[in-house]
């Protein structure tokens, strides 16, 4: 479909959008999805309504009636749907629209019918994603590969899991980074980027391991060709697969690196560089330059915050 001004768009809304945009049949949904579905390819999925963080539930979701949305979409946002009304409910996309954002980056208005009451609702994306929203298919895929299996987290403390009656503030639960977690269970998360939560096991406490299980719903320019979940963990226990000396396991578990690491190890220790150069053999992380020779750390240098990018 042609791309649309988004002023023509809320006009053609009112008029006929949503009236022909619910008749997609349910069937829609049945077919597995792509594991990486984009937003030109949502019409006949299904998402589910993600939780909110408690700052903002009182504003609740993004996403208007569709007799509201034009006025919704121009900035009323008294208009947005009620959180407590649709936190965990499922809608089925009917129609995708493109229109020319005022950033020249092209957005979609995305057409939706709740599958348990049949209305029908509005949202916009921006940069690409619609917040509050993850793909029904993701939660299912993620139940179906991680429940119950032994997941090895790539972070050094996980939040821990608030329990009614028993904890009031979630502690953080230490982990060592690449120690083995039990899947317990899997639910819809609150944050868009990382929708959804592994429930684990760290020696006998509950932890939440937030991921995404797919690039469905995210901006496309954060896509790479492997599944995103694997930057939150490992399947296979790292100190075999990476390798490496109880004493480099310590090393990266207290935040150092050294020359003789692999790029893996490096990112486990210090998280992703601010930003990479030539061909990605080059890492900086604010005022150290890391060079890498075949994959493997080669020399740590100090540089000036004023000296200018490569």
């Amino acid at each position: 479909m042609k791309m649309l001004s988004l002023r023509m768009l809320l006009v053609l809304s009112l008029l006929v959008g949503l009236g022909s945009a619910g008749a997609v049949a349910a069937n829609a949904v049945k077919a597995a999805p792509p594991a990486d579905v984009r937003v030109e390819q949502w019409t006949g999925q299904a998402f589910t309504f993600l939780a909110l963080p408690a700052e903002k539930q009182s504003a609740g979701y993004e996403i208007f009636a569709a007799e509201q949305a034009a006025r919704g979409l121009e900035g009323d946002r008294s208009l947005r749907i009620p959180y407590a009304e649709y936190v965990g409910k499922q809608v089925v996309v009917t129609e995708i629209v493109s229109f020319a954002a005022g950033n020249r980056q092209k957005e979609y208005m995305v057409y939706m019918t709740v599958k348990e009451t049949g209305e029908k609702l509005v949202g916009r994306t921006m940069r690409g994603q619609l917040e509050g929203l993850v793909l029904s298919a993701d939660l299912k895929n993620a139940r179906q590969q991680f429940l119950g299996k032994t997941v090895y987290p790539k972070y050094r403390e996980l939040t821990g899991l608030y329990i009614p009656g028993r904890n009031r503030t979630p502690a953080s639960v230490s982990t060592p980074i690449g120690g083995p977690v039990v899947v317990l269970d899997v639910y819809a998360g609150n944050k868009s980027q990382e929708p959804i939560w592994l429930i684990v096991d760290v020696n006998g406490e509950k932890a939440i391991l937030p991921i995404a299980y797919s690039w469905t719903n995210m901006p496309i320019q954060s896509w790479t060709e492997a599944p995103p979940w694997q930057n939150a963990l490992f399947m296979e226990n790292p100190r075999i697969s990476l390798g490496g000396s109880d004493t480099l396991w310590q090393k990266i578990q207290a935040g150092n690196v050294e020359e003789g690491m692999t790029k893996e190890q490096v990112q486990l220790s210090w998280g992703n560089p601010s930003r990479r150069e030539k061909h990605d053999s080059v890492w900086i992380y604010g005022t150290k330059q890391l060079q890498f020779r075949s994959g493997v750390l080669d020399s740590i240098a100090t540089i000036s915050e004023s000296q200018p990018k490569s």
